[in-house]
């Protein structure tokens, strides 16, 4: 007789796996930029200058027409502080592309383990003209955040959130919050 309560092999190795096991867990500048587009680009070049593996590779999620949710990884290519703009290429008639111009809200999501950090960005995406691509074929599209997260692992699991919500007169900031985790 099998013990149904017992937990699977999967199960198991994903107790036995540690859970944010950052190597680092740099504190945050207390002093908030006045947009989240400043602190995205310092955050990317802390990752950069760490070489951690494609920092500049986001997941990228849409909604189809049928309303189901969509992800996939993309290269970012810019960041537009002025615009609040993060700046992609995909080809115009590529799902990504017909999905976010039946429906433009959309997100992008970076995760960096070694500091422990994430980014969550949301907002409608637009084509980008001014944004030079290699190709002909290519476009270049810029999602423009109208909230923005970052989150910042702690090592006794109270992570911190900094949210950022765009303002007709710019943008305004919640955090940095500690949230608890249990577990």
């Amino acid at each position: 007789m099998t013990d149904r309560t017992a937990p699977s092999p999967l199960v198991r190795a994903l107790i036995a796996r540690p859970v944010l096991a950052a190597t680092d867990y740099p504190a945050p500048d207390p002093a908030v930029p006045a947009d989240p587009a400043t602190l995205f680009t310092a955050w990317l070049l802390d990752a950069l200058a760490a070489d951690l593996p494609d920092p500049q590779v986001l997941t990228l999620s849409t909604v189809d027409a049928e309303g189901r949710p969509d992800a996939r990884v993309l290269v970012l290519r810019d960041v537009d502080r002025a615009a609040g703009a993060w700046h992609f290429w995909t080809e115009p008639d590529s799902p990504k592309a017909r999905q976010f111009t039946a429906r433009p809200d959309a997100a992008l999501t970076a995760y960096w383990p070694g500091p422990g950090r994430q980014i969550r960005l949301r907002g409608p995406v637009h084509p980008s003209p001014t944004c030079p691509t290699p190709s002909p074929a290519l476009h270049c599209y810029a999602l423009h955040a109208s909230t923005a997260e970052f989150w910042q692992a702690g090592p006794d699991r109270r992570h911190l959130r900094l949210r950022f919500s765009r303002t007709g007169a710019g943008w305004t900031t919640t955090g940095w919050a500690p949230t608890d985790i249990p577990g």
